[in-house]
């Protein structure tokens, strides 16, 4: 009986720090936004994750104009610009390493509460000649000091920022 509230503080410690916040990414620019959006774990080492392309896009990618919420890993897939698959990369533990669909069971029992959204690492780039414009390596430099949460480019300016309420936080990029 004693194990029971321990058990029961220890599945909130792990709720608490569940992959809660949604991600929003509004591109208000003229440009494609193309790269490789990943995740991070919230203790290193542990597994990582990139979002496969999206199509029919040969890369992650939120077009000009774009808008898309991503609630979880494992709903990503119902997007509006979808991520139907995940590559995951562990140190710890090569024999996770692969794709997975967004609705297999490793992504919503050990991604979704281990990882948080790290950063997009991303060209801008004219949609009709591809030439790129602008390249930015957006995130939360808490979670991985190689992102920065704002910048300005030749043409463009983008922005990481998370926005907390009482239901919880939101993490935002937006591109102008």
């Amino acid at each position: 009986m004693k194990k029971i509230p321990l058990l029961l503080s220890a599945l909130a410690g792990v709720l608490a720090f569940a992959q809660t916040s949604p991600l929003v990414i509004q591109n208000y620019s003229a440009y494609n936004a193309e790269g490789r959006l990943r995740t991070s774990p919230i203790s290193a080492p542990g597994p990582y994750m990139y979002a496969a392309p999206n199509i029919p896009y040969g890369s992650y990618t939120i077009p000009a104009g774009g808008f898309t919420q991503y609630n979880t890993f494992s709903t990503s897939g119902t997007a509006a610009y979808p991520i139907t698959s995940w590559y995951v990369t562990d140190p710890t533990n090569p024999a996770n390493n692969g794709t997975y669909a967004y609705t297999h069971p490793f992504i919503a029992s050990v991604m979704n509460p281990s990882n948080v959204w790290a950063g997009f690492h991303f060209v801008l780039k004219d949609p009709v000649t591809q030439n790129g414009v602008d390249t930015y390596q957006m995130g939360d430099p808490a979670v991985d000091p190689w992102f920065v949460n704002t910048a300005t480019g030749s043409v463009s300016s983008a922005d990481w920022f998370t926005i907390t309420t009482p239901s919880g936080p939101t993490t935002y990029l937006q591109i102008f």
